[in-house]
């Protein structure tokens, strides 16, 4: 376990326990913890390198993705997800979250999309997002980011806001893939949010201007003449068959342990 981790969860602390969003120092605090970031790698987490080696994945009981729950609070979550190769994270959503992530071993291509609008119904016995299966459906018009491959080369880290690329699919490419996530704040807080998974569909770019008000009272968007990103119009489904995953259990530095400590008094 390496002194670079320390730094990264003290950091992490400062940004998001220690310092409100309204608070002027933020945007500083997040860029530093992402400089930090750039730099970490598997071993700084003291993980095997057994949980990223391709054999692993050739056992016929193996899930495609491994969870490591790694830290937890009421504030920030860090964990590690190992994805097979080829296999792709479903598209998903992190509501009014800020996200970190850096590749510590392999590739990934992260496809990443920004809300311009939304509209939500609530259907009764239709499956619609994890967690309440029968009570909403979602539209959301986003547009898409540039694809990205980031890999465990220093320097490489992508960042989600609570208004930019909250919505993403993330893809292993060239053999199996680990990273290293920082969400804030987790999702089983006491704010009403949770994860929900969609499906992708094109819209005509005359369509993809109208806000998704109530059905026959769309309005068009503020004009974005500079704005060439392809749109498209995401509908909440429930959890993909195809996403699930094996745990590992992570041996907590004494650092954790102590933050731990510290964020419950």
């Amino acid at each position: 376990m390496s002194s670079l981790f320390a730094r990264v969860f003290r950091q992490a602390r400062v940004t998001f326990e220690q310092t409100a969003l309204s608070d002027p120092k933020f945007a500083g605090h997040l860029q530093t913890l992402r400089r930090l970031l750039d730099q970490l790698t598997l071993a700084d987490l003291g993980l095997d390198p057994a949980l990223v080696a391709t054999e692993t994945f050739q056992q016929p009981t193996k899930a495609p993705c491994t969870f490591v729950d790694v830290f937890q609070n009421d504030w920030f979550a860090i964990s590690v997800f190992v994805l097979r190769e080829n296999y792709t994270m479903p598209l998903h959503d992190h509501p009014r979250m800020y996200g970190l992530l850096r590749v510590v071993s392999g590739a990934v291509q992260i496809r990443s999309y920004t809300e311009l609008a939304r509209r939500d119904m609530v259907v009764t016995g239709v499956g619609g997002s994890a967690g309440d299966p029968a009570a909403l459906r979602r539209h959301v018009l986003v547009a898409a980011e540039p694809e990205k491959i980031i890999s465990s080369s220093v320097g490489d880290c992508a960042m989600l806001t609570p208004s930019e690329r909250n919505f993403h699919e993330i893809t292993a490419i060239g053999g199996p893939a680990a990273f290293f996530d920082i969400l804030s704040p987790p999702y089983n807080t006491s704010l009403p949010q949770h994860i929900s998974f969609y499906r992708k569909v094109p819209v005509p770019r005359n369509l993809a201007e109208l806000e998704l008000g109530s059905p026959g009272e769309e309005k068009p968007l503020a004009p974005q003449p500079d704005d060439d990103r392809p749109r498209y119009v995401l509908e909440t489904i429930p959890i993909p068959e195809n996403y699930y995953c094996d745990t590992e259990q992570y041996v907590a530095p004494e650092f954790l342990l102590q933050g731990a400590d510290e964020s419950d008094k």
